[in-house]
């Protein structure tokens, strides 16, 4: 069962891999939060838009940006679209067209790429973890090209609160944590207390201590919360995170489609279709209001629920219907998605 609220099937695995390495290999650039920008006219705007590879993700993200803005200024704004190695080979001047009024990255590695150049064209960073882009942009004291991001993952507020609402007597909360994705438990543990749920951390360095830890975590805790790092959640423990949990009678509460399909009970997360939609909505309002700033770096507005109702039988719980959860999650969605 799925419900969309007016916001990946298998992008979980972007979340958890193939940025590292990337990461690593290039110069980050400082945030300017709320920088000033001007963007010209519809008519006179050039957009380009960066992505790593052709993936079907990626396309469904950009046909629904063509798509929202073909609604206001029809074929008026020049929306462009490259590659990653394209970019490179044309060099950050892009030869020929002068610098675009606004580059739009989709990706991780289509980000890196970008701000490695140090284009002075602001740049809008999306379709990638918080915590890719918090070190894309964390470790430089130079202040270049004007940029911000809209994340992948959803705010932490919004996955305790699903927890809560579809689980309201399954109050202690389990999570394994790896080098990454530990840097987030502060945050976790806060977004727990606001949730009225009792949290249960465990830490791992090393990909064989996941099973005797999930042991540990569950034993004193109701559901697993699956937080994505690349030690904890990847292709080759999925399955086990997923076959022991279910063993021990313990639902887990995933982070995407993909998830919810392979064994999880339910997930909230963001389709790329509901990711494009804010990209376009966020260029408008750009638009509409030359030389103001861009948008601070924000978690999806739009996002959808899934419930495997298959798992909640089998594990005799009752969820309650994903419609109703979505727009119960939507009601309570306070945090403006900055969290």
């Amino acid at each position: 069962m799925k419900t969309e609220h007016t916001n990946l099937d298998g992008v979980h695995r972007m979340c958890t891999t193939g940025w590292i390495d990337t990461v690593r290999r290039i110069v980050a650039l400082a945030v300017l939060p709320g920088a000033l920008f001007s963007l010209p006219s519809a008519a006179g705007t050039d957009v380009l838009v960066v992505h790593a590879e052709q993936n079907v993700a990626h396309e469904q993200v950009l046909s629904t940006l063509r798509a929202t803005l073909a609604d206001r200024h029809g074929n008026q704004l020049k929306l462009r679209v490259k590659t990653g190695a394209e970019f490179s080979q044309s060099g950050p001047r892009e030869t020929g067209s002068g610098l675009p009024s606004l580059i739009i990255t989709l990706g991780t590695d289509a980000a890196a790429t970008v701000l490695r150049h140090r284009v002075s064209a602001p740049t809008y960073c999306t379709f990638l973890p918080q915590s890719a882009y918090a070190a894309l942009t964390n470790d430089s004291n130079e202040k270049h090209a004007q940029h911000t991001a809209l994340y992948l993952d959803q705010p932490l507020a919004r996955q305790m609160r699903l927890i809560r609402l579809a689980l309201p007597t399954r109050t202690r909360v389990g999570v394994v944590l790896g080098p990454e994705s530990r840097k987030s438990e502060r945050d976790l543990r806060q977004a727990a207390v606001s949730a009225g749920l009792v949290l249960r951390v465990e830490h791992i360095v090393d990909e064989k201590q996941l099973v005797s830890a999930l042991h540990r975590t569950m034993d004193s805790t109701d559901v697993l919360l699956a937080v994505p790092d690349p030690l904890v959640f990847n292709r080759n423990t999925a399955q086990s995170v997923l076959l022991t949990t279910y063993r021990l009678g313990k639902p887990v509460a995933g982070y995407s489609h993909a998830y919810v399909t392979a064994g999880a009970l339910l997930a909230v997360y963001s389709t790329p279709a509901q990711i494009g939609r804010q990209i376009g909505e966020d260029l408008l309002a750009m638009l509409d209001s030359p030389g103001r700033t861009l948008p601070a770096p924000a978690y999806p507005r739009y996002f959808s629920v899934d419930i495997n109702d298959r798992i909640a039988r089998s594990l005799r719980i009752e969820t309650g219907q994903a419609g109703d959860l979505m727009r119960q999650l939507a009601d309570k969605s306070t945090e403006n998605s900055h969290e």
